[in-house]
């Protein structure tokens, strides 16, 4: 078998490098929404640059750097069911609380997931940002708007339910996922933007955003009681 010429070698080296989670959504976001050049404000930018990790997620394999003994490993299904991107992508949140900062993926499995998605296409990302309105007054820190956006998407989410009703809750979903200081709430908040996309809105649908909404009320209630 004849060696390989420099020019693989360096190719495979650098298929095989790894970027942070935060860099693949930014790459892939160049790709994947209609106007990458188009100004955003940095929360909507950062919502969208999560909307694509999670994406990327469910088409990649993703590696982290572990704590004790320094060396990479890919993260098992297992303990990415349930987990949710914040901050821009910059923090992945597990589903039992655990927050991992050194996420990575390999250069040649990004550029296949770029590919799986542009096929598949990312409807989250046509949704239009939500129209800016007054902003609400922070009651008891973070908390309180945290609740207040909650309130906020079950006012949304009574019927008769508009697509602009919808778009909106699916908004505050993200919002609340990516300020609430607890996994538990930023997953389910996950889990209702997820169930909103695949019902459209349907009320009919078995185990949909209804069911999503009743657990986020109830994480909400059971951290208020604990408090």
């Amino acid at each position: 078998m004849g060696r390989k010429s420099n020019t693989q070698q360096l190719a495979e080296g650098i298929a095989g490098q790894h970027v942070s989670l935060a860099v693949a959504a930014h790459l892939a976001r160049t790709q994947l929404v209609p106007e990458p050049l188009k100004p955003y404000d940095g929360e909507h930018l950062s919502d969208m640059l999560d909307l694509v990790a999670q994406a990327l997620m469910r088409s990649v394999a993703l590696h982290v750097i572990d704590a004790h003994t320094g060396a990479t490993r890919e993260l098992s299904a297992t303990e990415l069911e349930g987990a949710v991107t914040r901050r821009g992508a910059m923090l992945l949140t597990l589903q039992d609380g655990r927050t991992l900062s050194t996420v990575s993926v390999r250069r040649a499995d990004l550029r296949q997931a770029i590919a799986l998605l542009k096929a598949t296409g990312l409807p989250q990302l046509a949704v239009s940002p939500p129209p800016v309105v007054e902003a609400k007054p922070v009651v008891n820190g973070n908390a309180g708007a945290l609740r207040a956006r909650l309130a906020e998407v079950e006012d949304l989410l009574k019927p008769p339910l508009l697509p602009e009703q919808v778009a909106r809750a699916k908004a505050d979903a993200v919002w609340i996922a990516r300020h609430a200081p607890q996994g538990r709430i930023a997953n389910l908040a996950m889990q209702l933007m997820s169930a909103l996309h695949e019902s459209q809105g349907l009320d009919e649908i078995p185990g949909g955003f209804r069911l999503a909404l009743a657990r986020l009320r109830a994480a909400f209630e059971e951290t208020a009681s604990s408090s």
